[in-house]
């Protein structure tokens, strides 16, 4: 039996924050913020994804205290940062050869994120547009990944099939 698993995992509070002074915003709210686009910064109760050089999602796992703060300094701290409503679908992925299956579906040099653990990737993945990390907590090796919820199924099928335990016949076979 193979330990390759793909997983619908939920937050329990996500936002985008878009804006010119979102970096700062973030900072006034005491949150560590990435420095470059396309990093993530993590800790056990917040990520951080900064996906441009004013574009940041925050996803929270346990309550919604960060975020809340973040929100209404939005909304007081007469800065030019917008709350950005976000619906993503995340996965976990993670297991066995798991670079080598994803890379039967992704043009990525995964090499990358053993060598930039921080480094938050927007790319195609099964002809999807996706954005995934490294997710250390995931206790095996393995992706945190999100794309927009219409294709969680389709993702969902496809990502599964990479299963050597899968059957023959699937999405990409």
């Amino acid at each position: 039996m193979s330990t390759f698993q793909v997983m619908a995992v939920q937050p329990a509070s996500r936002m985008g924050l878009k804006g010119p002074d979102a970096a700062a915003l973030l900072q006034q709210a005491g949150i560590t913020a990435p420095s470059a686009p396309n990093r993530i910064a993590a800790s056990p109760q917040l990520r951080v994804l900064r996906l441009g050089n004013t574009e940041f999602v925050l996803e929270q796992d346990d309550g919604d205290s960060a975020i809340t703060q973040v929100q209404s300094l939005a909304r007081t701290a007469g800065l030019r940062a917008w709350p950005v409503t976000r619906a993503d679908c995340s996965l976990l992925v993670s297991g066995e050869a798991i670079f080598d299956r994803l890379s039967r579906i992704c043009a990525f040099d995964f090499v990358q994120l053993t060598a930039t653990p921080d480094l938050a990737v927007m790319t195609l993945l099964a002809d999807i547009s996706v954005t995934f990390t490294l997710e250390p907590a995931s206790g095996l090796r393995g992706l945190r990944l999100w794309a927009d919820p219409g294709f969680a199924v389709y993702l969902t099928q496809t990502l599964q099939s990479l299963s050597p335990d899968a059957p023959s016949h699937g999405v990409h076979p």
